[in-house]
This record gives structure tokens, sequence and C-alpha cells, in this order.
């Protein structure tokens, strides 16, 4: 199924919030949020329902916005992550961007593992 993946800056109801839309020639689905990867998020879920998966960045098991880029800017960046390694500049990657070796997940298993890498720094330090 090939789709059109719509991004604003701002969202026609809350110019706080970035808004995504996505339309196929069957479905129609948007996303409101604080950020693109949040927004994303909002529509990746509302595709599980049906068993859709979107094929980018921002849907891999390894790819998670850092809360720095959350809170600036729109979103769009996120870093690859390995359990036990810190992010590094050279791990940032464009969510929307595709890479064929990606290993998409669902919105829940992706946040299971950041939460796994995080607390590897956790276990590291004790």
């Amino acid at each position: 199924m090939h789709a059109v993946l719509y991004l604003h800056e701002e969202s026609p109801e809350d110019g706080d919030m970035v808004f995504l839309e996505l339309s196929t020639s069957e479905i129609k689905i948007s996303s409101q949020d604080e950020s693109f990867f949040q927004a994303l998020a909002g529509i990746r879920k509302k595709l599980e329902e049906n068993r859709i998966q979107i094929l980018c960045n921002g849907a891999a098991l390894n790819v998670y916005s850092s809360p720095m880029h959350l809170s600036m800017g729109s979103g769009c960046l996120a870093y690859k992550i390995r359990i036990g390694e810190q992010a590094k500049t050279e791990d940032l990657v464009d969510i929307f961007d595709y890479d064929e070796n990606l290993n998409l997940v669902g919105v829940e298993e992706q946040a299971r593992f950041y939460d796994n890498w995080v607390k590897s720094f956790l276990n590291r330090n004790t």
C-alpha cells in the first residue's frame, strides 16, 4: 500500500503542536502532538490496529528521540541507539527516512527497548 504523509509544523487546532496526516486510497489518519516523533507514534498506533507498519526510521526498534530533541525543534531527528552505548551525534537520523536494514516494530516494543537502553546505563553505574 502506498501512502502520502503530510507534515505540518503547526496543527490547525493548536499552533504549539505539530500535525501529521497520512493518506492512502483507503484510509486517512492524522495525529497531533508536541513533536513529529510523538505524532508519528500516534499514526503508528492507529495503523497497528489494522496490522499496517509504516516503513521509516521512526518505526525501528533502536531509533528513539531524546528528551532534548523532543523539546527542541519539531522532533524530526532521533538517535539509533545500542544497549550499553551512549548515543552520539553521528547516530542521529531523520525519522522519516528509510534504511533497508531496519528492524521495524510496534510503538510499545520500541518504547520498551528505549527503557532498556536507559536502564543499561543505570546498571553500569551501580
